[in-house]
């Protein structure tokens, strides 16, 4: 089969029907945005706990498995830019079943996401009002973007690129504030901070490595979700330009932003000061030098990214079901469009699933967060995998086929390969842990369902057709 029209089958499997109008602008602060959310500006407090200073080793090794798994991604995704992405690839690449897998596990890590970034929208509201009840503006939360969801998908991604650009300007604000306190000493009586609070509080790991492994899930949480740039290539406008330049840009971003701001957030302030905060360590920084008013305007801030990477979770949860669809492995009515060409059905159904979150949050608002938060993990973990795992594979065949590769991974295999020994690590840590250890359970207990579903309703299913004119099979 020539490979144009190898290419064109793949996007008619993929994204058939949508509406592909987002520009390279918003493609690239959407996929910015939809990571940059609670975990960093509100779930930073509780894996510090944790880790202390030491957590920055967890967002280094996180950070480094991030930028492999990226790019793996960003070569076949430039190929093949189809809704399905890496579970197409999956489908393709190591059978039907691992891309049912593949996309049951994705779909659970954003509903899961999604229900610990409302458990956290409540706790901020508790900066202002603190006897409000946190599940109240979880549910707000949750009808306003299932509605955003609904529009046209311009209009979703222009109400996500503004998002994203209000959390880019917060944390460089925070980072600007935070790096005078550390090198100039204003807001601290005049005297420069330096780098001494990253061990002068019972050392630079005052829980040791168990500390560390157990801050490891919620670190993998924060970072999880930058892979939905590529879920966004079947709506992309100029999908093969978009996503070349989008993937070269947004990893070393998130890097900069996550990694940096967390160093700051550490310099500047003792870590075993602010982590009796219950809120935000944004929010805290300018309550403690002094600016209340700015201190309010963060909160509010980050309240609009946690509804941002609600809008975004749910956007790419249901572009999943909709591609899944598509191949008939779940049912059609996932598949329906309403006249905006959104699928409004799998929209609905990763709504009616979130709302579960908001029921947990009324039973155990104090607890929510951690736990679901952990339980996204694993699902975010095996998606990470599977993506190397296809890499690896697809370079391969392309190798096989003597076919040249417009954006290939440097020094393969050895990155893939190191990215899946992390990957292998980061498992192991959060089965470890006894307060993240729920991630595996969960995760083990939902590919059990998923596995039996499939068993169910797939077992006659014939073959389709995907990469190179061959049968994808089991």
């Amino acid at each position: 089969m020539p490979r144009n029209q190898n290419r064109d089958q793949l996007q008619e499997t993929g994204s058939e029907g949508l509406d592909r109008s987002l520009t390279n602008r918003q493609i690239q602060m959407m996929a910015i945005g939809g990571v940059i959310g609670v975990g960093l500006f509100y779930g930073a407090s509780v894996s510090v706990k944790l880790a202390g200073p030491a957590v920055l080793i967890d967002f280094v090794i996180c950070g480094v498995l991030v930028a492999i798994v990226m790019r793996s991604l960003g070569e076949m995704t430039v190929e093949y830019p189809v809704a399905g992405s890496f579970s197409h690839y999956a489908s393709a690449l190591l059978g039907r079943r691992i891309g049912f897998l593949t996309a049951g596990m994705w779909w659970f890590y954003w509903v899961a996401t999604v229900m610990s970034e409302l458990a956290a929208i409540g706790k901020l509201v508790q900066y202002w009002y603190p006897s409000f009840p946190a599940w109240i503006p979880g549910l707000v939360a949750l009808i306003f973007f299932t509605v955003s969801n609904l529009l046209a998908v311009r209009v979703f991604g222009e109400i996500e690129y503004w998002f994203a650009v209000l959390k880019v300007l917060a944390v460089l604000v925070f980072m600007a504030f935070g790096s005078l306190i550390i090198l100039t000493g204003i807001f601290n009586n005049g005297e420069a901070v330096g780098i001494n609070n990253l061990w002068i509080n019972d050392g630079f790991m005052p829980n040791g490595w168990p500390g560390i492994f157990a801050a490891i899930s919620l670190v993998v949480q924060a970072f999880s979700g930058i892979e939905t740039l590529a879920v966004e290539a079947g709506e992309s406008h100029d999908p093969n330009a978009a996503m070349q330049k989008a993937f070269k840009s947004v990893t070393f971003r998130i890097l900069f932003f996550y990694i940096g701001s967390m160093l700051v957030m550490l310099c500047a302030f003792p870590w075993n000061k602010w982590i009796v905060h219950d809120g935000s360590p944004y929010v805290l920084m300018f309550s403690k030098i002094g600016i209340p008013l700015a201190a309010g305007i963060v909160n509010l801030i980050i309240i609009l990214s946690a509804l941002s990477s609600c809008n975004t979770g749910l956007y790419g949860g249901s572009r999943m079901l909709f591609s899944m669809s598509k191949k008939g492995i779940y049912s059609q009515r996932f598949a329906k469009l309403n006249r905006n060409k959104i699928p409004h059905v799998a929209v609905w159904a990763t709504a009616a699933m979130i709302f579960i979150g908001v029921a947990i949050t009324y039973l155990a608002p104090d607890k929510v967060y951690v736990w679901i938060t952990s339980a996204s993990a694993f699902a975010s973990l095996w998606t990470w995998g599977i993506i190397l795992v296809c890499e690896l594979a697809f370079r391969r065949r392309m190798i096989e086929q003597q076919t040249e590769i417009k954006y290939p991974m440097p020094l393969w295999p050895v990155l893939p390969m190191i990215g899946l020994l992390l990957v292998l690590i980061s498992f192991i840590a959060i089965a470890t842990s006894p307060l993240t250890k729920i991630s595996m359970f969960s995760g083990v207990a939902w590919l059990i369902v998923l596995l039996v579903y499939d068993q169910i309703r797939t077992k006659k299913q014939p073959a389709f057709i995907l990469l190179d004119g061959q049968n994808a099979g089991r």
